[in-house]
């Protein structure tokens, strides 16, 4: 063989060792560039699921105070037919027995 060709052999291989180290060194780059990524996603949607948590827990505050504030008025409604039908018989009785004892203090 001719030292030229010896020398040709060795450039190619030490380009070839290059081209390998760069390659080592690119696809090292890229996993760490994708964990990178996977974890700002990751990141992403945790923050998501938080504020779509906090949203849902939210207008659930919302529907439960509006149901109550529609059951505190259905019942301060009843309640309220509940005094006024007190109130009538309430009035009924004192008229039994405003008569009753009128009836009695005429009789003695």
């Amino acid at each position: 063989m001719s030292i030229d060709v010896i020398k040709n052999i060795k450039r190619i291989e030490a380009e070839a060792d290059e081209i390998r180290k760069k390659s080592l060194e690119d696809s090292r780059q890229i996993l760490s560039d994708a964990s990178a990524q996977s974890n700002q996603l990751l990141e992403k949607s945790l923050m998501a699921a938080e504020n779509e948590a906090k949203d849902i827990i939210i207008q659930a505050r919302k529907q439960a105070n509006s149901e109550i504030e529609k059951y505190n008025n259905k019942i301060s409604s009843e309640c309220e037919a509940i005094k006024k039908d007190a109130r009538v018989n309430l009035d009924k009785a004192a008229e039994i027995i405003i008569g009753r004892v009128v009836r009695s203090g005429g009789s003695s």
